[in-house]
């Protein structure tokens, strides 16, 4: 037995593990771990480990300077199966041969050299440094935890189907020429005409009669003449019938004829 002297990738086992907190007062797991096994990346397979290099301890401070989780929270819970709800529970658990996954590696700054344990796994982790898809429970785990964040900076999405650049003039089709909508106040209806047709096919056809593809000061005259006389039916198109389409048809086009 003794202090593993390498960095790699190792499988085995918690020897004790004791919840206590770390130099600056931040809740903290101490893990006594050994080593059964350590993963050769050359050949891609795990090989026994040196028996005489087998032991390191795990120090994995659970929270951030300001009271956020960090990553080690949520291996731990992977690990021991612990809910994250009460850390008397944790303190009480008997971590002894549980089994994990872990990863040794040089530290930073004044730790540069010494080696320490840099990640905590489930024993059937990968053990490269390739990412990872998170499995599904992960992913639903981390949006209830963020949910409210990510609502808050939520931005707005534009539509696939949405153009870009500049906005050229629309032209009125002659079959299909868009109408007005009517805002003079209603007044008295015409004498009804025998006769039905649509809002669309009374508009189309005034259209034509009046010779409105001429140009703009003339669609714009026939747009005027409409107006008015829907406005004589009633203001809400919705509520007009077909009988009384007929009848603005032939009062526009009386009005806005060549003939």
């Amino acid at each position: 037995m003794g202090f593993i002297n390498t960095d790699g990738y190792f499988k085995g086992v918690i020897v004790s593990g004791e919840f206590g907190q770390s130099k600056n007062g931040l809740p903290q797991e101490i893990w006594m771990l050994k080593a059964t096994e350590i993963y050769d990346e050359e050949g891609e397979e795990y090989l026994p480990v040196d028996s005489e290099a087998d032991e390191i301890t795990a120090y994995l401070t659970m929270f951030n300077h300001d009271d956020s989780e960090n990553f080690n929270t949520s291996q731990i819970k992977k690990i021991t199966g612990w809910d994250g709800a009460d850390f008397n529970v944790l303190a009480n658990m008997d971590l002894t041969g549980v089994e994990l996954s872990w990863r040794v590696g040089y530290g930073k700054g004044d730790y540069a050299d010494k080696l320490g344990v840099n990640k905590v796994d489930v024993p059937d982790a990968s053990p490269t440094r390739a990412v990872t898809k998170l499995a599904k429970e992960d992913v639903v785990a981390l949006q209830a935890r963020y949910a409210p964040v990510l609502a808050a900076t939520k931005a707005p999405v534009k539509a696939a189907s949405a153009k870009t650049g500049k906005k050229t003039a629309k032209k009125t089709s002659k079959k299909s020429p868009a109408k007005p909508t009517p805002k003079a106040p209603p007044q008295a209806k015409p004498d009804a005409v025998v006769g039905k047709c649509t809002d669309q096919e009374a508009y189309t056809e005034c259209f034509a009669l009046s010779g409105s593809e001429g140009g703009d000061e003339l669609e714009k005259a026939l747009n005027i003449v409409w107006s008015e006389e829907v406005a004589k039916v009633n203001v809400d198109e919705a509520k007009i019938s077909e009988e009384e389409w007929y009848t603005i048809k032939e009062q526009v086009s009386k009005r806005t004829s060549k003939v």
